[in-house]
Parts: C-alpha cells; structure tokens; sequence
C-alpha cells in the first residue's frame, strides 16, 4: 500500500500588504461578476484567458480612477448597438495615469457613450462615460483591463490585474500564488469574503498561468490568483485539495500578498503634498443610484470631521469623526433618509475647512 504524504503549509498574516493604488471605476454598490476575472477561461475558448474585470455597470456612470488624461476616444454615434469595434470593445477610451513612474493605460469598454475627448486632461473621480451594451459584450456592462507601459493590445505580458489596484470602499484584497498550479485551479476562501449586497454571485476564483501570453503577474505581487472587494477580517485560503493553506488578515483599503515573493518591498505610498476636498460625485445624486461619494486628500495624519447640514444650518448626518492616516481617502453619503433638496458637506482637517454643495434628487 502506498501511502501519499500531504504537506500543509499555514502562514499567518498580515504577510505581505499595500494599499489600493487607484480608486474604482464605478459606484461601490456595482458588484465585479465572479464569473469573469482577470485570468480566467472564456466559456466559449477555456485556452482565451479573460484579459480585464467585467462589472454590473448597467447604464452606469464610469469614472476615472486617476489622474491622466484621455488618449483615445472610440465612438461611433450612428451605430449604438455594434459600436466603434464591433467584434470587440464597442466603444471605449483608453486613459493614461502614472504609478511609480510608470504609465499606466485603462481601457474603459462596451461604452454607452463617452463623456470625454480625446487628449483631455482628467481627475480621478471625474465621470467619463456611461457604461452600455455596444461591441462583442455579453449584455449591458464595463469590461475594464489595465496594462503597463503600453495601449497596445499585442504587447506581450502588459496586463494587469484590477482587482489588486482598485476596490470598493471599505474593502480589502487577497492575492497569492499557488505553486505548480495548473490553470484554472480552483481556490476558496473562508469564510464568505463579500459585502451582501451587492454582490450575490461570487463562490470561488481561479488560478491563472499566464499561458495567454497577454496576461501579465502584477509587479509587486507575482500572483497566480486574487480575490478582491473582501471585507475585512481574517480568511482562510485553501486549493489543490488543501495541500495549499494559508490564513490571512486584512483591512479595509489593504490588498495582502499570502505568499510575498522574494526580494521585493512594498512600494512607498504616494502622499498628496496638499489638502483637498474633491467635489461629490455625481451630483446630482439619488439614493435609488446608490448615493454619492467624496474624494479627500491629506498630507499627514489628520483628525477629520465629515459632516451634512440641511440649508438650515442643521447637521443632519455625520459621515466621519476619526483619525485619518495621510493619502487619499473616499466618503460615501447616501441620504436615504432625507428629502431631496440642497445639503452641504464640511469636511474639517486640522486646520482646513472644506465645505462643498450637494444636490439629492428622487
């Protein structure tokens, strides 16, 4: 009789951690679909890895996750349902940010319309679409890829996984690498890492292999698989039959590496050289849309006070009153509880003041 020997590896964490580089694409109550994420196999060719997130975005707004601007707007008006490439993207633009001196481009597709030009200068935050049902989509929703150092769609290795550089409020990410996986192992998390709601139809991922020699390992994490929007708390990660296991920690805004490669060290965090509060966005904005959010900026650790007031004068909603670490941080207000009407949101930081004017409409 032959008896098998299975090693299993624990590791505890938080082993190897940064944090969300970019904001996300869409509103925070859009759920990413579990079925379609970086890496893993289309259903129609299991050997065409998926190069980009798909995500429920439905008419949406889209909006910049960075600072950059527009290098391309394709779009074809007269064409709606077939868009500018219709066996591909529909319409879509691609954007240009900048992360540790790199250029980093994003590809918005299957576009409504967009609401930018092309070379235009814009801000993280700023709405620069509306998300649709044009080229070879599946159904009305953004196909979002990022890629390194190139737009161009041949360049061997350049994507990226979003998954690790932006996420939803609150959330955190996971990623490692399975060693010696084959593609598409399955890996689970325990226990049910996602925010319910939204989302209601994520149950495991998948490893990916890079045999699509488009799809690229991130350049800090060296990852096979990843799993993000997890709430924070602690998880257990298991694949191959448990042979793989590791437990991990982590925080909102957090992205843990369970497996930290060699040699590498967590990049240094780009601190904002100056206080701002960005204008919500959208506003107008309805609690049936899923509300609003603000964009703050701090250059040090900073006490902060985010409150609303009604045209009265009287506060009607405290959205923060705590210590806040230096970097870029988002608020979310929903007002479900108040009429429509005019508010406003003074954002106190030490010394600084910022007051903004909101519109809530039904």
């Amino acid at each position: 009789m032959v008896k098998t020997l299975f090693l299993i590896i624990i590791l505890i964490s938080p082993i190897f951690s940064q944090s969300f580089r970019f904001i996300r694409p869409v509103r925070d109550n859009i759920p990413t679909n579990g079925s379609y994420l970086y890496g893993e196999p289309s259903i129609s060719n299991p050997n065409n890895a998926h190069r980009g997130l798909d995500i429920h975005a439905r008419y949406d707004t889209v909006f910049a996750v960075a600072d950059g601007i527009i290098t391309n707007v394709a779009y074809n008006p007269d064409d709606t349902i077939g868009g500018y490439e219709p066996g591909g993207g529909g319409n879509y633009i691609t954007h240009r940010a900048s992360w540790d001196g790199k250029n980093i481009y994003m590809l918005y597709m299957h576009l409504q319309r967009p609401l930018v030009s092309t070379g235009q200068q814009v801000t993280q935050g700023q709405p620069i679409a509306i998300s649709g049902n044009t080229g070879n989509s599946t159904g009305p929703h953004l196909h979002f890829e990022m890629r390194m150092n190139t737009a161009v769609s041949a360049t061997p290795g350049s994507r990226r996984n979003g998954e690790l550089w932006a996420g939803m409020t609150g959330m955190g990410a996971i990623c490692g690498r399975v060693p010696n996986a084959p593609n598409s192992t399955r890996v689970d998390i325990s226990p049910d890492p996602k925010p319910r709601p939204p989302y209601t139809n994520y149950s495991y991922s998948l490893t990916y292999n890079f045999a699509d020699p488009y799809i690229g390992s991130d350049d800090i994490y060296n990852e096979n698989y990843a799993i993000g929007d997890v709430k924070p708390g602690t998880y257990t990660i298991t694949a191959l039959g448990g042979t793989y296991r590791r437990v991990v920690t982590v925080v909102a805004g957090q992205v843990v590496n369970a497996d930290p490669p060699t040699g590498i060290t967590a990049e240094e965090p780009v601190i904002p050289s100056a206080f701002s509060v960005k204008q919500n966005f959208p506003n107008p904005f309805s609690p049936d849309e899923g509300g609003t959010t603000v964009m703050l900026s701090l250059p040090s650790q900073t006490y902060v006070s985010a409150k609303v007031f009604d045209v009265t004068g009287r506060e009607v909603s405290t959205i923060a009153e705590r210590n806040y670490e230096a970097g870029s941080h988002s608020f979310s207000f929903e007002g479900s509880s108040l009429p429509q009407g005019v508010y406003f949101l003074r954002v106190v930081a030490g010394e600084h003041t910022k007051t903004i004017k909101m519109l809530l409409t039904y």
